[in-house]
């Protein structure tokens, strides 16, 4: 029974973890009514270790905010909210010290989320790495916590990390391929494309691709060119698309793109646009959507209407900083390649002209509309005046007609026209 009801929380555990989802949903806990963090504090020191897992749990609802509290450089360190966080949190790192499976599975779950808003997370690897305990759900949160606040630096011994992908435990092995992307382990990876390429299940190739995903190395961008082209599987494809742009190597994966151009087209290629065309004001996806553009892809009208609004959300900032120089530098580099497309190059033309009228359009609406606005306000002013209305209230309908100004944007793009304000203002 005891192994059935680990196994549904392990299972549990990996459905929960997809993306690291912050919470302790699969945690049964049971809330004391009126007692405070404090009071949850307290019971950390509780001879019953069932106790102390529950109001560790009960505190994991406010990892996060504890952890921000202690990274916030603004608080003040000896104010009664900053102690408190601090020893709970201390408290709880000396909770690995633990022989009770319950308390330390709980203590590793609470440090994790709270590790999502620390930014000294680095310190908590040495204390995980301290714990000596082969149960498999304390294993299993051991590298979801090392995964998520380790790095190529943190320099996790090669053992340890072996010891995660070999656990019998299929749970605790799948899941050290994302510790092994966090730490960017370059011997590792190259083992696992060995694993890769005698694997025929496709959930199996679809884990191991997790190994790789974060700043890969050239050597590690050429198993993966020849897989996505090769793979007869849409979901790695997808996958491995979807990775392209965390390459150490922007220039190698760009030129690879370049070249093979026809059968990335053969291979779901309209994917890679799709995937890219929301983040065309970042580098990377602006240069390889320029690749497509160039090559003759044909984007639809969407797309256009979507570069056209970013580039004036860009044109229309007035204090334009470095990061935003970057991004316009990026779409008016999307514009220049797809403008040697003739057929979008009239397209974009005709976009670009009928979005000029309606800017113009707009404009006269409103100097019309500020103009007669004006007029009106001040005789709402008088009237107000008048009948011993309150300036606060006075203020604050003046302000609902001046407001009604923005909906004119709305109503020209809807093709409607603006309402007759001569008229209703007689």
């Amino acid at each position: 029974m005891k192994q059935i009801y680990l196994a549904l929380i392990i299972s549990c555990a990996v459905i929960c973890s997809g993306c690291f989802k912050e919470d302790f949903s699969r945690y049964p806990f049971v809330p004391i009514p009126q007692y405070s963090l404090s009071d949850y504090y307290n019971l950390l020191s509780d001879k019953n270790p069932e106790i102390v897992y529950n109001a560790i749990v009960v505190l994991g609802q406010q990892a996060e905010t504890l952890g921000e509290i202690l990274s916030d450089e603004k608080v003040d360190k000896k104010s009664a909210e900053y102690t408190e966080a601090q020893n709970i949190y201390n408290k709880i790192v000396g909770q690995l010290n633990s022989s009770d499976t319950r308390v330390l599975v709980a203590s590793l779950r609470f440090l994790q989320v709270f590790s999502n808003k620390y930014a000294m997370r680095i310190e908590l690897v040495r204390p995980v790495l301290q714990i000596r305990n082969d149960n498999p759900q304390v294993l299993f949160e051991q590298v979801i916590i090392l995964s998520g606040i380790a790095n190529k630096d943190s320099n996790i011994p090669d053992p340890v990390v072996r010891k995660f992908m070999n656990n019998p435990s299929w749970i605790v092995s799948r899941g050290a391929y994302a510790l092994v992307n966090a730490l960017e382990h370059e011997s590792l990876r190259h083992e696992l494309i060995n694993k890769y390429a005698v694997t025929e299940d496709e959930k199996e190739k679809l884990l191991l691709l997790s190994a790789f995903e974060n700043q890969f190395s050239d050597a590690v961008a050429a198993f993966l060119f020849q897989e996505v082209l090769s793979t007869k599987s849409s979901k790695i494809r997808h996958a491995i698309f979807d990775m392209l742009g965390n390459s150490k190597n922007h220039e190698l994966v760009l030129a690879w793109i370049d070249k093979n151009y026809v059968g990335l087209m053969a291979a779901e290629g309209e994917y890679l646009i799709e995937r890219h065309r929301t983040a065309m004001t970042e580098k990377f996806s602006s240069r390889l959507l320029s690749i497509f553009l160039h090559k003759g892809f044909a984007v639809d009208d969407q797309f256009l209407e979507e570069l056209n609004t970013c580039l004036e959300i860009y044109y229309a900032k007035k204090d334009i900083g470095d990061a935003d120089k970057e991004k316009l530098s990026n779409l008016l580099a999307v514009e220049s390649a797809l403008i040697t497309n003739k057929s979008l190059a009239v397209k974009w033309e005709s976009l670009k002209n009928k979005s000029e009228a309606f800017h113009t359009r707009l404009t006269q609406f409103q100097t019309e509309y500020d103009v007669i606005t004006k007029e009106y306000t001040l005789k709402l002013d008088d009237l107000f005046l008048r009948n011993n209305i309150s300036a606060e209230k006075r203020l604050e309908y003046i302000d609902s007609i001046l407001s009604s100004r923005n909906k004119l944007s709305e109503l020209l793009a809807e093709n409607k026209q603006p309402p007759n304000l001569t008229n209703d203002n007689k």
